[in-house]
Order: structure tokens, then sequence, then C-alpha cells
């Protein structure tokens, strides 16, 4: 008699005892079996889940701002500079008059380029360039909180200036002079080839994402506007705005890779936008994943916020929405705030202002998430605290904010920078770790003669309470 094969199921029924028993061998009529009594099965283990903890927030209400709003637009005082315009911007009120209106709209031209030996890829403006602009569009809505928007007049087709670009090498740094007259040669050429039915009469500017290639256009090919160049265009000679990105933003660099870079063009754009509108951004934190002011390119953190303080001057952030709080009215009761993160739209209160010292130490309060446009960890959460001076001095932003600082360091001077909570060993701190910053809950942060408690953390509100500091000497977290 040949053997019959066991299946795996009745193996799994009848046990090692039962196969024992049969000695080894299933019978020839597996239907004459029995199944076994539900009494010798094993019983899964009961799974007792536990309730989730109830967190509740604290029966707080909003209390109005006790100072008005005015002493917290604190005026700008930094000295008067010469040369690199973009490091003589304003730090307090009025933001810095700038190329680029901050409300209602501003219409940009924005095209694909290519040269003569930095050919087009096989890249198109629906599949590409609309996904971009239509990302910048949606942050201008949320950030402005609808108050501004940047508007395209996209060119379809690859624009081909039929040159090659070697010919116009645009290196700043070796030759400013030179790479100047390179770059307003090489944008009159861009606007000479650009279809001739666009809006001019309308356009505050031009945007351009460059063919791969562009290897000798180791600087940005720009014009800022207000630099005294005029350029020719079918609406006559207009002083306008013009930007695009080096070969650094085509090229890999580590894990930041060309495609990477390619993804994340929006968020450069608007950073080259911000800086026509006023803003002298790299701080606080300059390189740090805290906003796209600081860091464009995930690395691999990344967060398209800009700092509140900014967009209180740039009028994105109602007044009512500053909690402004002078030095005087910190008092033995205490303040108690409700902030609404950054990374969620609209809210009572959107910052926390403290003008210890108008001269050179405006404290701003902003509460962050993980959420939104700020790709960090879950455990990434709390308050950002930092200090803004609006008298520093003369910054030479490209070869020292950009190039050589190291996040939240003091070597080179900053406009602002990251204040620590108060259980911060400042002495381990990784200078480019924008983690340490954050007040979580629980958390005090002692600055000034003040002490910035997190007294609980919701999901979508942060509990604030302001006292007077009693640490010995008041030590500065910063």
């Amino acid at each position: 008699m040949g053997k019959k094969h066991v299946t795996s199921a009745l193996v799994s029924a009848l046990g090692i005892a039962s196969l024992v028993l049969l000695g080894g061998c299933a019978p020839e009529n597996s239907d004459d079996l029995e199944p076994l009594a539900a009494a010798e099965t094993t019983p899964e283990p009961e799974v007792i889940e536990e309730p989730e903890e109830v967190r509740i927030p604290p029966a707080w209400t909003q209390s109005p701002s006790p100072s008005a709003v005015e002493t917290c637009k604190v005026p700008n005082a930094r000295p008067s500079t010469s040369g690199n315009t973009q490091a003589s911007q304003a730090v307090g009120f009025p933001v810095s008059l700038g190329t680029l209106p901050t409300q209602g709209s501003a219409n940009i031209i924005a095209a694909m380029v290519a040269f003569d030996d930095a050919p087009a890829p096989d890249l198109t403006a629906e599949d590409f360039l609309a996904p971009q602009l239509e990302k910048i569009t949606q942050w201008s809505d949320f950030w402005s909180q609808k108050t501004f928007r940047y508007e395209f007049q996209m060119v379809e087709d690859w624009v081909k200036v039929p040159v090659n670009h070697a010919d116009y090498p645009i290196n700043s740094r070796e030759n400013y002079e030179l790479s100047r007259a390179h770059s307003a040669a090489v944008i009159q050429m861009v606007i000479d080839s650009l279809p001739p039915d666009l809006d001019y009469e309308n356009a505050d500017g031009f945007l351009v994402y460059w063919a791969p290639g562009i290897d000798e256009f180791y600087s940005d090919v720009a014009i800022r506007g207000n630099e005294g160049v005029t350029l020719s265009t079918p609406d006559g000679p207009r002083q306008m705005f013009f930007w695009s990105g080096n070969n650094f933003h085509y090229a890999d660099t580590g894990q930041m890779t060309a495609e990477i870079k390619r993804e994340y063009t929006w968020s450069l754009w608007v950073y080259f936008m911000l800086l026509s509108q006023g803003l002298m951004l790299h701080a606080p934190g300059n390189g740090w994943a805290t906003g796209l002011g600081q860091s464009q390119i995930p690395n691999p953190n990344f967060s398209g916020a800009i700092p509140v303080w900014d967009a209180f001057r740039l009028g994105w952030i109602s007044d009512d929405q500053v909690h402004c709080v002078s030095a005087e009215d910190v008092n033995e009761e205490g303040l108690q705030v409700m902030l609404t993160p950054q990374e969620v739209y609209g809210g009572e209160r959107k910052t926390i202002i403290l003008p210890l010292n108008a001269l050179n130490d405006v404290v701003v309060i902003e509460s962050r998430r993980p959420t939104g446009y700020s790709l960090w960890p879950e455990s990434e959460s709390g308050l950002l605290v930092y200090t803004v001076n609006p008298s520093v001095g003369d910054l030479d932003m490209m070869s020292r904010e950009s190039q050589k600082s190291c996040g939240n360091q003091d070597n080179y001077s900053k406009w602002a920078y990251y204040l620590y909570p108060d259980s911060v060993d400042l002495g381990q701190v990784d200078c480019n770790d924008f983690r340490a910053a954050f007040v979580r809950e629980g958390d005090t942060l002692t600055h000034g003669g003040v002490s910035i408690s997190l007294e609980f953390s919701a999901q979508e509100l942060d509990y604030v309470s302001i006292e007077p500091s009693t640490a010995a000497g008041d030590e500065e977290a910063s």
C-alpha cells in the first residue's frame, strides 16, 4: 500500500502526539477521524488594550495683548551701508522697499532657457514647470494668509538663446565687475528670445530655469531691479527683477542630488523673490531646516516656513494675531497666551513678541509643528524662540552668512539668533542641529529677566506662560 500525504491542516489539528499513535502515517480514509475537542486546544491569550490617556488642556482664555501692536513694530536701526544691497536690508520696521510688491500680487514671467552648449533636456513645462509654479502660488496663499499672491506667465516651450553660455562666464567671487556685465548681457539675450506675446506691461520680473550644462555660471544670473540696470523690453526700458540659480542647482553634491534640487525649484524661487521683497533671510539658524530662508533643499529635514518676524514685517499676519508684551508687562501674576503653530493656517495668535531692548534684543516666540510645510520627525514640536537685533551692523551675506557661518554660532554676526531652553548644555550643542532649540512641553527658557514656559502642547495650540525670571544671574541661553 502506498503512503498518502498528510495535509498540513490535518497535522496541525492532530498534533505531534496523534502522529506518534498512528505510527507516523495518516489513516487511509481521513474522513473517519473525529476532530479534537475544543477543550484540548490552547486558547489565544486575551489582548487587553490600554485606554489612551486623555489629555486635558488648561482652561485658559485668550487675554488681550497687554501692549499696543505698535510697540512691537520696532524701527530699523541698522547703519547705512553701501555695495551689496542684500546686506543693507532692514531688520526692523518698515521692511525695505524691494523690487517686488508685498501686498496684492506679483506677476512673474517664468521660462526654461537653453544655450547652444547647454541644450534643452527631456523636460517639459507642463510636466515640470507648471507644478512648481502652482506650489509657489499655494505657498504665497498660505504664508500671507491670502493677503498676497505670486502669479505667473509661464512660457510653454524651451527658450533657446543662440550663443554658447561659456562665452559669458559668471563668477562674482573672482571678477565681480566682469560677472555683472556678463550677467546683464545674458539677461538681455534671454528677454530678446522670449515670445513677443507676453504681458510685459504688468510683469514685475522674470524667473529662469536653466538647461543643465551651464557649468560656467558659478554665480547666480541676477538683477534685483534696484541696481540701476535698465533692460530693454517690448514695453520699453524697464528696471525689473530677474533671478536664476547657478551651476550648483544642476549638479549632484553629495546626498543633495540634481533631481532633489530640481524637485525643490519652487522653494529656491520663493527664496529669490523674498530677497527682492526686502527680507534679509539667512537667520536665525543659517542652514537650519527651520525655514526656506535658511535652507531651500532637504538635508534631510526641511521647512518651507519664513520667520514669523518677517511675516509680521511683510504684513502677512494681522496686527491682532500678535501678542505684544513689553518688559513692563511681565509681572508676578504672569501672562498666559495660546499660540497657533506656524504650520497651521490662521489662528487667533501667531506670535508673542517681547521688545526687551528695542536696539538689539527683540524676543520672538513662535509655535511649530512637524506637519504641512515642515518635513520633520514627529518628535520635533513645540516653541522656537529667537532674539532679533534691529541695529546689527554690516553683514556680508554671500561670503559669511551663506558659506562660512555654522548655524546659530556668532562667529559671523547675524540679525537673529535662536535661544535654547534652560535644560540644554550649550557646550554640547551641535551648531548645525536645530532640534535642541525646541522648547517642548514642560521646558522653560530664561532670557533677559523673563522666563518663557511651554505649559501644555496640543495638536493645534501651545499654551505659553511668561513670568519674571528668578534664576540667579539670569543666564542667557543664546
